[in-house]
């Protein structure tokens, strides 16, 4: 499957509320770099440490799912960049409102998201950790 195709496909299920499609498709030995200097920035090399170190502690600030709203998606050969818009709901309280543009390596071959480079406000999500930690 082309990787565009893929990639738009999980999107479409997380808009739709359902986003265990995408984390589902990053492979063991993913790359995840989170620009800047906040918490959860740096590069993780495998999904495991992905999920230890921004997916964990971003799920314990959170109080429900992440909706999405794509607004673009470009892709040539095995890269695709999808710029979207999420909103979650803060476990103490309000909503956290962020863009985000993640640019996206596929391995055709396993279907599979091998290396994600995410960009986003760090100022956002630096204050969403520093009211975390004031809420404690």
């Amino acid at each position: 499957m082309e990787a565009k195709t893929f990639i738009e496909g999980l999107f479409r299920k997380w808009e739709s509320g359902d986003s265990g499609p995408f984390f589902a498709a990053l492979s063991d030995n993913l790359i995840w770099t989170a620009i800047g200097g906040t918490p959860i920035s740096g590069t993780c090399r495998s999904k495991q440490e992905y999920l230890e170190q921004v997916y964990r502690p971003l799920l314990a600030i959170f109080s429900g799912p992440t909706r999405c709203t794509v607004r673009q998606v470009i892709g040539e050969g095995q890269t695709v960049v999808v710029e979207w818009h999420g909103e979650t709901l803060v476990a103490s309280g309000g909503l956290y409102s962020q863009d985000y543009c993640w640019v996206i390596r596929v391995d055709d071959a396993i279907e599979a998201i091998v290396e994600v480079r995410g960009y986003f406000d760090t100022e956002l999500v630096s204050k969403l950790f520093k009211n975390q930690n004031r809420a404690s």
